[in-house]
């Protein structure tokens, strides 16, 4: 290449650089915009729109670097773009001209850094993938095989345990391997394991090893813009909570869940960026726990997403402001923004006639003012009252009905139906009392002692029973025909089959202190057993055993899913 060709190249490099700043930024300010205006946006949809930009704002440097190699070529100068010459200012000109070249110089210095740790990593996976591998449990390899056919993975899934992870990764996109450290197999029960190995199963479905590749390429090239860096963390977070909601889609326990995820971050002493483990970030970990677990916080305004979206906003305007708001010369008139959105459109040469373009507006005839003739207003029975007395004259005297509203008739349901429809109404009931509740004692489980806990659930119970549920009656009667009833008794069965094992292993948990109690005492007074009875210390330790394995078998009948797909 010879000097004139090394030097476009720094040149259109430099300049690619530059205008990467901005057009990321839109690209980021776009994002913002847009899950702020569509808020119910899932986090699969997020995270595939961060890294759709991602690759627009990549694809938009390499064509402006393109473009303007192309354009210095055609020009055979070795002169700042012809599209450059916006500004209409030489000096402007001669100052680019000599700092782009430099600029670019130092980016390929420093580009050597981020390159070698791509590198490094890319060789970290290439080596867990074929080391430090053994067998797993053949009812692994069986689960992996058979959740992945349910989840439509065309794929081979392989799993294997490695000696060199910390937490379960995935690695690999036309063989993908499951590779779990032993760690996980012996400090997580099997559902948590299951949960986590769906977690790692989730990213296969969704292609997120070649896409994690292709953002941290990206990422790479830009190690020095703020807002691909920004938009990576997007990517990252929309995805692994996406892969969670996989999981809790699969009806596993929520609580099991996030035990599971803090009792591999404990263990994660280290993370590579190509594999994707299930835990992710650290500093994000915190928040999907809150999201498996329910927690919802009342939204506030973030600063650093409002400082984010000002400086972006500004690294537009300021970059662009570069060519836009010089002196012109020759008296000809400034760029208008409306060229900001392609660097490359071709503009009058310098000391050109620039295009002169009329605007016809069109004329309108004034409209007459009318006066309108003021009118006193007329007496009413609320005149002069007070607010309170109007309202409850509103309520006694006054009812309001859609016009051309026919009101439903109540349909006449036989005597097996109204029994149908007073039996759900008493389920839902149930339920709604012992689930609502227990959503809520969580929340307040570390705040109020026992006895303010079981003064608010009075209360709670007592706002209950409050609700008016012959409005649901009404409401199921007249939707009976529409109604699944078969789904319906189904489920509510289920959760009423729930309740009552949760109130057996409640009841067992609380033999079970006792038992304890009554053992530590005779422990602690060296008996051998109560006096006067056939209670002994072997009687009491038979006991305890026999309420152990009950509330095992209760709780692998509570945490038994089915898997709806």
């Amino acid at each position: 290449m010879t000097g004139i060709g090394q030097t476009n190249f720094l040149e259109s490099l430099g300049w690619a650089v530059l205008n990467s700043l901005w057009q990321m930024a839109l690209l980021w300010v776009l994002y913002q915009a847009f899950t702020g205006i569509f808020k119910s946006i899932r986090p699969g949809a997020k995270s595939s729109i961060s890294a759709l930009l991602l690759i627009t704002g990549f694809v938009w440097f390499i064509y402006t670097f393109i473009a303007v190699f192309r354009d210095n070529a055609a020009n055979g100068s070795l002169n700042i773009p012809s599209f450059a010459t916006i500004a209409r200012n030489p000096q402007l000109n001669n100052w680019l001209q000599q700092a782009l070249p430099v600029a670019s110089v130092l980016y390929l210095v420093l580009l050597l850094f981020p390159g070698l740790h791509f590198i490094r990593n890319y060789r970290y996976v290439q080596v867990i993938r074929r080391y430090g591998l053994e067998k797993i449990d053949a009812q692994w390899r069986l689960f992996v095989k058979k959740v992945a056919a349910q989840m439509s993975i065309k794929k081979q899934v392989r799993i294997w345990v490695s000696e060199l992870v910390s937490s379960p990764v995935t690695v690999g996109f036309l063989k993908p391997v499951i590779l779990v450290p032993i760690a996980a197999i012996n400090h997580l029960s099997i559902p948590q394991l299951e949960a986590v190995l769906l977690h790692e199963l989730s990213h296969i479905k969704r292609y997120d090893y070649l896409l994690n590749l292709v953002i941290n390429l990206i990422q790479t090239i830009f190690y020095f813009n703020p807002f691909v860096k920004a938009l990576v963390k997007i990517t990252e977070r929309e995805r692994e909570k996406s892969c969670d909601q996989m999981v809790m889609q699969f009806q596993y326990d929520s609580r099991e869940y996030a035990t599971a995820l803090l009792t591999l971050e404990k263990s994660n002493y280290g993370q590579r960026t190509f594999a994707l483990a299930a835990t992710g970030k650290k500093n994000e970990l915190l928040h999907r726990i809150e999201l498996i677990l329910g927690i919802t916080k009342k939204p506030v305004v973030s600063f650093y997403k409002l400082a984010g979206l000002l400086a972006g906003l500004l690294c537009i305007i300021s970059l662009n402001a570069l060519l836009i708001l010089s002196k012109p010369l020759n008296g000809s008139q400034p760029a208008s923004f409306a060229h900001l959105s392609s660097p490359f459109s071709e503009f009058t040469a310098a000391g050109g006639e620039p295009r002169k373009t009329s605007v016809q507006t069109p004329a309108f005839k004034s409209a007459p003012i009318v006066k309108l003739k003021q009118v006193p207003p007329k007496t009413s029975p609320l005149h002069n009252i007070s607010i309170a007395a109007a309202s409850d004259f509103v309520k006694a005297n006054l009812s309001y009905i859609q016009a051309g509203f026919i009101a439903p008739e109540e349909p006449h349901l036989k005597k097996y139906q109204e029994q149908q429809v007073e039996d759900a109404v008493e389920a839902s009931k149930k339920v709604l009392k012992e689930t609502q509740w227990k959503s809520v004692e969580k929340g307040i489980a570390d705040v109020f002692t026992q006895k303010e806990k079981a003064e608010l659930k009075a209360d709670y119970q007592q706002e209950m029973d409050k609700f008016d549920w012959s409005k649901l009656e009404n409401k199921l009667r007249l939707s009976y025909d529409i109604v699944d009833w078969n789904r319906v008794n189904e489920q509510l069965s289920k959760a009423v089959k729930q309740i009552r094992v949760d109130s057996l292993i409640s009841v067992c948990d609380e033999a079970l202190n006792k038992l304890d109690q009554v053992h530590r005492e005779l422990a602690l007074n060296k008996l051998d057993g109560i006096p006067d009875t056939d209670i002994t210390m072997k009687t009491l330790e038979d006991k305890k055993q026999a309420v152990q394995k009950t509330i095992t078998t209760l709780r692998l009948v509570h945490t038994k899913k089915i898997v709806h797909l």
